[in-house]
């Protein structure tokens, strides 16, 4: 009968529970003793030894406890005793070295090639590359300084070259830029970004989706402290010692004055008449961090409008939606769809929905700007609006250059092909008289009322930020719409540009 089997496995939290500071093995040998057992009376044993990395009253940079194991086999061969065992436990764990954010001040020794345990204080050390006296400003715990004494031999080997932006990290599994972390799209690529939602990813141009399986840390940006207690802007930094700024270094001047620079030449003058910098580095340089706006919304890749979903359609598949702010949602191993929201009381036809999101929530059909413009143009084909429209069309310009775009007529018109060669028809709309309005211009508003009974009915004007109402004769530049209308992307608003009003 084995040990486990007599009920002698030990879980992780009791054994971190009543762990005294010698080592687990001393509170086992006691035990095993006690038995009176030997190796060759328990045949061939297994004994699993679960328990955490010590803990300090300062946590890990990295933060957590690992779950350490280490399995010991009894054999009976061997001739050991459970005396023996004990022995053995004290120098496996006495030999353990340390992973990256456990504490080494035990073990004195790092797991990692080409790092070194060094102190933060009489409570804490850990393995890291190198060590500044003073703030570390990835430290989550606490800006209290590290002392920096390095315990024990400097583990042997290069210290691991992490990925940069943009790099695959399949094999690094870790990321230089602060905040990001390595995460796998396939096989074949994992690159560093500061978040992963599995599914396609609306700005990639491979459509195929990511798995998101997380690979290696996160890596440390600065920590929440920095931004208050560092150097900020010209601010002197030699006694704070960090700055505020992502990848600002303190430099001094010289011995009475010092500031966050992202780079420093020695001897150089920031004027004729100004003491030449001597340069030397104080604290640590604060690390840059993941660009948040990689994961704004924006500019999508063209597959968008091609493989994703329709309001209506199924998006199991894609596991995208064209409208903008749709997630797509599942209903059932059969069925998903595009919607704003999800709840799962019955809906309309009695079906229940489990809710799950596929895939990231829409921005829409943001193909050539952002903010997504979907422009639209009423043209009378006879008079001189159909020319000038068709001259648009050629010069690739007006509503042409927006993101979307129709035009509406009451005859059959055909303005030819745009440069990606697609047939541009005019939508047909019934023929309404046009008379005169109260003020002597035109009196075509039910005219336009036809245009917009049609436009909504299409639906098309869901996937875009903005709609515009264009005239054929009018300027339009794309981007100038956009830089206007970017702050009330999400808000219903409604602009009006005629100078009457």
């Amino acid at each position: 009968m084995s040990l486990m089997e007599a009920g002698w496995l030990l879980s992780a939290d009791a054994a971190r529970d009543e762990e005294p500071p010698q080592g687990p093995a001393r509170r086992w040998r006691g035990q095993l003793a006690a038995l009176g057992v030997a190796a060759g009376l328990l045949g061939s044993a297994a004994v699993w030894i679960g328990h955490r990395a010590p803990q300090a009253s300062s946590a890990s940079i990295r933060g957590g406890s690992v779950l350490v194991r280490q399995e010991v086999v009894l054999s009976s061969a061997s001739g050991e005793t459970a005396e023996d065992l004990a022995d053995a436990i004290d120098e496996e764990e006495a030999s353990m070295c340390s992973a990256q954010g456990e504490s080494c001040l035990r073990s004195k020794c790092c797991m990692d090639a080409g790092l070194q345990c060094f102190t933060k204080d009489a409570w804490w050390a850990q393995c890291l590359p190198s060590c500044t006296p003073g703030p570390n400003v990835v430290d989550l715990a606490s800006p209290a300084p590290w002392a920096c004494k390095a315990l024990g031999p400097r583990t042997p080997g290069e210290v691991k070259n992490c990925s940069a932006d943009g790099e695959d990290c399949s094999v690094t599994r870790c990321c230089q830029t602060g905040g990001t972390q390595c995460f796998r799209k396939n096989q074949y690529w994992s690159t560093c970004l500061p978040q992963c939602t599995p599914g396609p990813n609306l700005r990639e141009k491979d459509w195929r989706p990511w798995s998101c399986e997380a690979l290696g840390p996160r890596a440390p940006g600065a920590a929440p402290w920095v931004s208050e207690r560092c150097a900020k802007g010209g601010e002197p930094c030699a006694d704070k010692g960090c700055c505020a700024e992502p990848g600002m270094q303190c430099f001094t001047q010289s011995p009475w004055y010092s500031k966050c620079r992202p780079a420093c030449t020695p001897g150089a003058k920031d004027n004729a008449g100004d003491r030449p910098w001597e340069c030397k580095a104080v604290g640590m340089r604060t690390p840059a961090r993941a660009d948040s706006a990689a994961s704004a919304p924006g500019v999508v890749a063209s597959w968008v409008g091609e493989r994703c979903s329709a309001i209506g359609e199924n998006c199991l598949e894609s596991q995208c939606c064209q409208a903008v702010g749709h997630q797509c949602f599942r209903q059932s191993p059969y069925w998903a769809q595009c919607k704003p929201s999800c709840s799962r009381e019955p809906d309309e036809g009695n079906r229940t929905w489990d809710c799950e999101p596929l895939g990231t929530r829409s921005w829409g059909l943001a193909l050539k700007g952002y903010p997504s413009l979907y422009c639209t143009s009423l043209f009378m084909p006879s008079g001189y609006e159909g020319p000038l429209l068709k001259a648009h069309l050629k010069a690739n310009a007006g509503i042409f250059q927006c993101d979307g775009y129709d035009v509406f007529a009451a005859e059959p018109c055909s303005l030819g092909s745009s440069q990606g060669g697609a047939s541009v028809q005019a939508i047909q709309i019934p023929k309404i008289p046009v008379g005169v309005s109260q003020d002597g211009t035109a009196g075509n508003a039910k005219l336009f009322m036809a245009v917009w009974d049609k436009l909504i009915a299409h639906n098309r004007f869901l996937s875009f930020d903005f709609t515009l109402k264009v005239d054929p004769d009018a300027v339009l530049i794309p981007w100038r719409i956009r830089d206007h209308m970017r702050p009330h992307v999400g808000s219903n608003s409604y602009v009006v540009n005629c100078n009457k009003f």
